[in-house]
């Protein structure tokens, strides 16, 4: 099951959510997220969040539509983006992509990258993505489809990536080791081809494709 969350963070161009929408088994919005759903003109099929900072008209708006609304405390430990996850989870998603999760607030973007080990460890495929950016962690193996003059990035999550080898980029590496405490040498690689290949021996990666 693929479960679409949506969070409050800003969206600047909606067009990249096209092709994740498609695929959707399951549509949930966490407080503000309620934003994007309105502004595409979907119904989501879950509403969660303490609502502190969704818009009352919208909220009322779907509240009429009569899709179950989970709401919760706002003194609580978590964010809204996780109980969005949460729910997902209990609903057996086992693949999530989720807007609105990059934006202003450094803290949650953070969070919300971090989250994704959280989610892997559980064996769930989750993405953070927003028009500029796809980001995952990994690890073991990953293919990713592009298009040649592509941005992806390979970051260290875990002290140490042992044995990253990458190939059909424009930087390829060979059964490389990378520490999160030395130099990135893996930051703004290129695809040279429409598929390329990330495999790793042990530890965990952030792979984020990018555009300017």
């Amino acid at each position: 099951m693929k479960a679409l969350i949506f969070g409050g963070a800003k969206i600047r161009d909606y067009t990249f959510c096209e092709q994740y929408l498609k695929e959707r088994d399951v549509l949930i919005c966490c407080d503000a997220g309620l934003f994007h759903a309105k502004a595409l003109g979907l119904l989501p099929d879950y509403i969660v969040g303490d609502f502190d900072s969704a818009d009352e008209e919208i909220l009322a708006y779907y509240k009429e539509k009569n899709i179950p609304i989970r709401q919760f405390p706002t003194r609580k430990n978590e964010t809204d983006m996780e109980l969005g996850i949460f729910l997902a989870l209990e609903l057996g998603a086992t693949d999530l992509v989720l807007f609105g999760g990059i934006g202003d607030r450094f803290d949650h973007t953070l969070a919300n990258a971090h989250y994704l080990l959280s989610l892997l460890k559980k064996g769930v495929r989750a993405r953070l993505v927003d028009d500029k950016n796809c980001v995952e962690v990994i690890d073991r193996h990953l293919t990713i489809h592009g298009h040649a003059g592509e941005l992806v990035s390979t970051i260290p999550l875990s002290m140490e990536v042992k044995g990253i080898t990458l190939k059909g980029f424009s930087y390829p590496l060979e059964n490389y080791d990378l520490k999160l405490d030395d130099d990135y040498i893996a930051v703004s690689n290129v695809l040279a081809a429409e598929q390329a290949e990330i495999d790793i021996k042990e530890g965990y990666l952030f792979v984020i494709r990018s555009k300017d």
